[in-house]
């Protein structure tokens, strides 16, 4: 019987020795760069742009916060592009002659370490293209800015920008039209245009000329329908159905040509308590 016991009291202080260490290990943290995942082609005539979107962030899933490049490499040797960014949008284009298969693959490399190479992302041009790129024109319009080009069996790719740059994603892709009204503008500012036509395989002609535009709202907001003056025992009540434009600030109220505020009201219900000391 003691002996039964001495080997139950040795299992269980065998099995709390097991147990005192709490938590895991660390997982082993990585310096090394993440390579670019996922990279898309596409043709605009006699050029290839390649673009990828990449969060700059190490092999264990770490934000990196130092500085790093993109090294570019073609199936034979590493190349020298010029790399534009935007957020985290990266493109180069690339020339081409002769109709073959294009690959590429990256590497991205920071001051002391670089990261594996990414797969290759290949792609064979087309020798066919829409020749003709897009004559368009620009006005301003009551909703905002209206880009109008010549009709085409193409469809029509808008980009949008700021800068005097080719951007590799379109604004606006349109099929069927010959315009479109960009109503996402703010009086005062500038925009700029340029576009592409795209045939039925998804190759682009050249990019037009970028044209660009300050939008001034140069256009009187649509007047408040329906007024009604109610009288509720000594309160009039100006009621009114408001107005159908969309960027109207307030509602300037007169009664016989003078104004009951200088400043508009930003309602559409308004009180009066004494209508004749208005009309005085």
């Amino acid at each position: 019987m003691l002996k039964t016991r001495f080997k139950t009291v040795l299992a269980m202080t065998v099995f709390t020795i097991g147990c005192g260490v709490k938590g895991g290990p660390y997982p082993p943290f990585s310096k090394n760069p993440e390579t670019v995942k996922d990279a898309k082609i596409k043709q605009q005539d006699r050029e290839l742009i390649i673009y990828w979107n990449y969060i700059p962030h190490y092999e264990d899933g770490r934000i990196m916060n130092e500085n790093f490049r993109i090294d570019i490499f073609s199936m034979e040797h590493r190349i020298i592009k010029n790399v534009r960014k935007k957020g985290n949008l990266y493109w180069f284009r690339h020339s081409f002659n002769q109709v073959r298969e294009y690959c590429f693959r990256f590497k991205v490399v920071t001051k002391s370490r670089e990261s594996r190479f990414s797969k290759y992302f290949c792609y064979i041009p087309s020798i066919k293209y829409p020749v003709k790129e897009p004559e368009f024109n620009l006005s301003i319009e009551k909703d905002g800015i209206n880009i109008s080009w010549s009709k085409s069996s193409f469809t029509a790719n808008i980009y949008k920008t700021q800068e005097n740059i080719y951007y590799p994603l379109p604004f606006k892709t349109i099929s069927g039209a010959n315009s479109y009204t960009d109503a996402s503008v703010i009086s005062g500012n500038k925009y700029c245009y340029y576009l592409t036509f795209e045939d039925e395989n998804g190759v682009e002609s050249s990019p037009s000329q970028i044209k660009c535009l300050i939008f001034k709202d140069i256009f009187p907001p649509e007047p408040p329908q329906n007024p009604k003056l109610i009288r509720k025992e000594n309160t009039y009540y100006v009621i009114w159905t408001e107005s159908s434009s969309k960027d109207v600030v307030g509602y300037i109220i007169e009664i016989n040509g003078k104004k009951l505020f200088n400043r508009p009201v930003k309602t559409y219900v308004f009180s009066i308590k004494s209508i004749e000391k208005v009309l005085l």
